[in-house]
């Protein structure tokens, strides 16, 4: 009997094949059921205005938003073996812009999300606000994997922990704990540490007992901050040294400034090599 739910938040058939092949492969591994999510947006109405006290709307057509769903369920079923007893498709509406306050009630019962890599040469704004969505209000960890999709081994071999101190990374590590039990090494990369925060002689030592006393076998990675990004240092890091996936906090700026200028989160999202864990 399954314990758990993975859920993918499919939008578009093409970008997230792979995030559904991990989700299966994951419903496998951690014998855990899987719900795929068929996403149809309803567009915003687009001849609302105001006309002295009256205000004409035309509302956002929800059947159009429903027939989207369903075509992408058609088109995703083919994936899914047919004796996969333990996987349920769901037809799910949201209005743009509104995405926000409409995905929580859809995955709120979920223990882990699995999702396309949404930031590249396209345009993917739906699936860049369903990806945030779950994350700074979903309360979940997202694992995002590359297109190809991957599989995550139950017991890793090696899954590396970016660094910096902050709550959010810190929310990823609780959230990780049982896969970083199962790993044989947690690897934690610390990229050119703070002197102004905690002590400089000994970075990620206090995560370094935390998870030793939680049963992890962890050792500790300082690197020196030898390209501009520190995103390639992670990813350069994370596949020089074989990582299986790497757990990071997200957006550990305002969601403003992480638009406005960038940030390691979202340069990381921009074409992941390896699965990344993110949560907040």
């Amino acid at each position: 009997m399954p314990h758990g739910t993975v859920a993918v938040l499919a939008t578009d058939s093409t970008l997230d094949h792979g995030a559904i092949l991990t989700g299966l492969a994951m419903s496998d591994t951690e014998d855990t059921h899987l719900d795929i999510h068929c996403i149809g947006f309803e567009s915003p109405a687009p001849d609302a205005f105001a006309m002295g006290s009256v205000v004409p709307i035309s509302w956002p057509d929800d059947g159009a938003a429903l027939a989207r769903a369903e075509a992408l369920e058609a088109e995703l079923r083919p994936i899914v073996p047919k004796h996969r007893c333990n996987v349920a498709f769901c037809r799910q509406t949201l209005r743009e812009g509104s995405v926000g306050s409409e995905l929580p009630p859809v995955i709120r019962f979920a223990d882990w999300i699995v999702a396309a890599a949404p930031h590249d040469t396209q345009d993917r704004s739906s699936q860049v606000a369903v990806l945030e969505a779950a994350l700074f209000v979903g309360g979940l960890p997202v694992i995002v994997v590359p297109k190809e999709g991957v599989e995550i081994a139950r017991a890793p071999t090696r899954i590396a922990v970016a660094w910096d101190g902050s709550r959010e990374a810190l929310a990823a590590v609780r959230s990780t704990l049982p896969m970083l039990r199962r790993a044989q090494l947690v690897d934690v990369v610390v990229v050119d540490p703070d002197i102004r925060h905690g002590d400089r002689s000994d970075p990620g030592g206090d995560l370094a007992l935390f998870l030793a006393r939680n049963g992890v076998h962890v050792e500790i990675n300082v690197l020196s901050r030898s390209r501009p990004r520190i995103s390639d240092i992670l990813s350069r890091h994370g596949f020089e040294t074989g990582a299986e996936a790497m757990v990071m906090g997200a957006f550990g700026h305002s969601r403003l400034r992480e638009a406005l200028f960038g940030g390691t989160t979202r340069d990381m999202l921009r074409v992941p090599q390896i699965p990344l864990i993110l949560a907040r």
